[in-house]
C-alpha cells in the first residue's frame, strides 16, 4: 500500500495511527494504546486531485479494516473468552426458563391426620376341609395303632424268595374280608372271652386287643385246603406276657391230635418267637431270637411230605417226618390268646398287615 513494505501488523498499526484508533494485537485481544505511540504520517502520497485525495484515505482505511478483521479472526485461539462467552450466551438462550416446558411436579404429600392408626386386621383363617367320618372300627384307633402303621413296608418275604404264586388272602385295606369268622366264645381253655369287639381294621392293618380283664379276640378263615403256602406280615408290641399272639394253620376238624401248625407263637413280653408242629399228643418246635415288636414276615409251606417255616424269607423250621404232618385240610387263624398267670393283665395289642395265600 503506497509502495510501503512490512508485515500486516505494521500496516494495521500505521493505518490505526492515521485514523486515531486503538491498536489491535495479533491475538485479537483489545489493548490499551501505548503511551509513547506516535502517529504515522504518509509523506509520499502520489499527486491527485482534491476529491480523490479526500476519498482515497477512506477507501484504503475500509480495505485495511476488512483485512485486519480477517487476520484477527484467523489468528484467534480456540479458547478465546469472547467465543466462550458467545457459546455460554447461546446455551443460556437455549435453556431460558421462560421458554423451557414446566417441570413435572410430584403430587403433594397428604397431611397426616390426627386420628390414631387402626390395628391391622387378622388374616382370614385358611379354610379346612371337613373331617371325613371314619368307620366305627377306625374310631377305636389308638396312638399305638398309628405308630404301628408308620414305616410299614413289604420287607423280605418267602413268597418273593421262593417264587410263590398268590391265589388269595386279605390285605386289610378298607375293612376285613367276609371270609373271616371272628370268635365269640370263651377264651383259650375257658379263660376270659373272645369277642368280635376286640377286632378292628385300622390304617390298613388288622388289630386285635386284649384288655385288663382277659377279654381278647381271634378269628379263622372260612376256606380249608390241603397243601398250600401262607404268609402274614405281623408285629407284636411289647405288652403283658399273659397274652400270646399266635399265627396258626388249624385243622378242618379241630383238635391237636389231628394236627396243628403254630408258625409264629410268642408272648407279648418275649424276646423270641417259636414254631410248633403239633401231632397226636406230641410236638416238634423251633425258637428264634428276634425283635417281635418290629414288622416281620412269617410264612409256612405245607406240601406233600414236608412242612417248612420261614421268617423274612429265611427257613428256620422244617419237618419231613410223615408222622408229624397234618392228615387233612387246614385253614389259617389269627389269635391273641389269654394265659392267666395271676393278676390282671395289662392291655396288649397285636397287628397284622396282610394274610396272603399262595400255591
Amino acid at each position: 500500500m503506497g509502495g510501503r513494505s512490512g508485515s500486516a501488523t505494521e500496516l494495521i498499526d500505521r493505518v490505526t495511527a492515521e485514523q486515531g484508533s486503538d491498536a489491535v494485537s495479533g491475538t485479537g485481544r483489545h489493548r490499551l494504546p501505548s503511551r509513547h505511540a506516535e502517529a504515522v504520517v504518509t509523506t509520499d502520497a502520489p499527486p491527485t486531485n482534491s476529491m480523490t485525495r479526500r476519498l482515497a484515505p477512506l477507501a484504503v482505511g475500509a480495505v485495511v479494516m476488512l483485512v485486519a478483521t480477517l487476520v484477527a479472526t484467523l489468528a484467534q485461539p480456540p479458547g478465546d473468552p469472547s467465543l466462550a462467552a458467545q457459546e455460554l450466551s447461546n446455551t443460556a438462550a437455549r435453556t431460558d426458563p421462560a421458554q423451557a416446558p414446566p417441570a413435572t411436579q410430584p403430587p403433594p404429600t397428604a397431611e397426616p391426620t390426627a386420628e390414631p392408626t387402626a390395628e391391622p386386621e387378622a388374616a382370614a383363617p385358611t379354610a379346612q376341609p371337613e373331617p371325613t367320618r371314619k368307620p366305627e372300627a377306625a374310631e377305636r384307633k389308638t396312638s399305638g395303632a398309628g405308630q404301628a402303621a408308620a414305616g410299614k413296608s413289604e420287607g423280605r418275604s418267602a413268597a418273593a424268595a421262593q417264587g410263590w404264586t398268590r391265589v388269595g388272602g386279605d390285605e386289610f385295606n378298607g375293612g376285613m374280608s367276609p371270609l373271616w369268622s371272628p370268635y365269640d366264645s370263651e377264651g383259650h381253655a375257658g379263660n376270659g372271652r373272645r369277642t368280635p369287639d376286640a377286632i378292628s381294621v385300622e390304617n390298613g392293618m388288622l388289630v386285635i386287643r386284649g384288655d385288663s380283664e382277659g377279654n381278647t379276640g381271634g378269628m379263622s378263615w372260612k376256606e380249608d385246603q390241603r397243601f398250600g403256602r401262607w404268609e402274614m406280615r405281623a408285629k407284636f408290641p411289647k405288652g403283658d406276657d399273659q397274652y400270646h399272639p399266635v399265627l396258626i394253620l388249624w385243622r378242618e376238624g379241630g383238635g391237636k391230635e389231628n394236627g396243628e401248625i403254630d408258625f409264629a407263637e410268642t408272648t407279648s413280653a418275649s424276646p423270641d418267637v417259636s414254631f410248633f408242629l403239633h401231632y397226636g399228643g406230641d410236638q416238634k418246635y423251633a425258637k428264634k431270637m428276634i425283635d417281635i415288636t418290629q414288622w416281620h414276615n412269617y410264612a409256612v409251606e405245607w406240601v406233600n411230605g414236608r412242612v417248612t417255616g420261614y421268617i423274612d424269607g429265611q427257613k428256620w423250621f422244617e419237618s419231613t417226618d410223615g408222622e408229624t404232618l397234618p392228615p387233612g385240610k387246614m385253614h389259617p387263624t389269627i389269635q391273641l390268646d389269654y394265659f392267666p398267670e395271676g393278676g390282671s393283665p395289662k392291655a396288649t395289642e397285636m397287628y397284622v398287615d396282610y394274610m396272603r395265600i399262595y400255591r
